[in-house]
């Protein structure tokens, strides 16, 4: 990434677009401390949230985060977070566009209240009519004009939008639903941490428990027994990964978010 670091010296291109992935191999690489990035109004991000750690760092360059959300059934664009913003609502996918009609719901449909969790339904133009010669998957995404997303959103009471996580991504211990993101969130404000992925897996007395694949800085020599300290200080205990993996990488998809596939075969 020192060349692309480069790149946006030389060019001193006003707006950039990347997926969270890329921008933390740029922000790590030996360029960027001294990259004069002054001609650059914004960073939009997009494919998946992006750590507050990492939001911070771009901050602290000057260039502000302008988080947004799209779907491949339901247009690009959906939501957007104004760079004004950034700061004050940092980790939020800002509000809806103009043309899109937003719902967040409970799982019979009805809205929940403001600062409470449920799916992101969509309504508008830009939904698709349905998946090709699918009828099935059309019918069970497609309902009364809603299309439903698939991920669990909030709204705050100014109306701004925040991803929680994609609810296939949930898992139930012990009767409870825990969300891998936040764990993932919990363990990207470590210091000494680069990445962290959480799964669930089967469990003989919880049903499904939390298992913690994190990536250590090159110095550090953490434990799972410092990972799940950390943790419990930070979160409910039931949300605590019951296993910590230490590896050297996360794999990641030709789109550069982490392959969670890929985790649950390893």
């Amino acid at each position: 990434m020192r060349r692309t670091c480069s790149a946006l010296v030389e060019e001193k291109p006003t707006l950039f677009m990347g997926v969270p992935t890329m921008l933390k191999m740029i922000a790590e690489s030996a360029a960027f401390a001294e990259a004069d990035l002054s001609s650059m109004y914004y960073l939009i991000v997009g494919g998946e949230p992006m750590p507050i750690p990492l939001i911070e760092t771009w901050h602290e360059k000057g260039v502000y985060v302008r988080q947004g959300f799209g779907m491949t059934e339901v247009g690009p664009n959906l939501t957007s977070l104004h760079q004004s913003d950034a700061i004050r609502k940092k980790g939020s996918i800002g509000r809806p566009n103009y043309y899109v009609q937003i719902r967040i719901a409970d799982p019979e449909g009805r809205e929940v209240p403001r600062g409470e969790a449920g799916e992101l339904l969509l309504k508008g133009p830009m939904v698709t009519p349905g998946y090709w010669r699918n009828p099935e998957a059309t019918a069970q995404s497609i309902r009364d004009g809603w299309f439903y997303s698939g991920d669990m959103l909030l709204m705050d009471e100014e109306g701004y939008l925040y991803v929680v996580d994609r609810i296939k991504n949930m898992f139930i211990s012990g009767g409870e639903n825990v969300y891998p993101a936040e764990i993932e969130r919990v363990l990207a404000s470590h210091p000494q941490i680069d990445a962290a992925a959480v799964i669930g897996v089967p469990d003989d007395k919880w049903g499904e428990a939390g298992k913690a694949f994190v990536v250590s800085s090159p110095d550090a020599h953490l434990t799972p027994e410092d990972l799940r300290a950390f943790c419990l200080e930070r979160m409910a205990k039931y949300k605590v990964p019951k296993y910590f993996v230490l590896v050297s990488a996360l794999p990641i998809s030709p789109t550069g978010k982490i392959n969670r596939q890929e985790l649950k075969r390893l």
